[in-house]
């Protein structure tokens, strides 16, 4: 049983490396949008300005939601790493 928690562990480490990994990948979408806007800016491109400002707020929610859920992730596995491997579930 020892090695189902481990693999547990293993699948929960490689999950959280992936959110960070689409964590960073947004937020560099996010400074490529915000040079399109610049571009919009100087190009006097009022409508694209909001439409690149409100695609950021966008990513700026989904980075804020996977960054809750890398926690979560981390979380479950600092929890579990304590518990008994083969043990049934117990409430805390």
């Amino acid at each position: 049983m020892a090695d189902q928690e481990h693999d547990a562990q293993i699948h929960l480490e490689r999950a959280a490396e992936m959110v960070w990994d689409a964590i960073q990948r947004l937020e560099e979408a996010q400074r490529v949008l915000f040079k399109a806007g610049d571009c919009y800016v100087g190009q006097v491109y009022g409508d694209g300005v909001r439409a690149v400002i409100e695609v950021t707020e966008d990513m700026a929610d989904a980075v804020g939601d996977l960054t809750q859920a890398h926690i979560e992730i981390g979380k479950i596995g600092k929890r579990d790493k304590g518990r008994p491997a083969g043990g049934g579930w117990k409430d805390s």
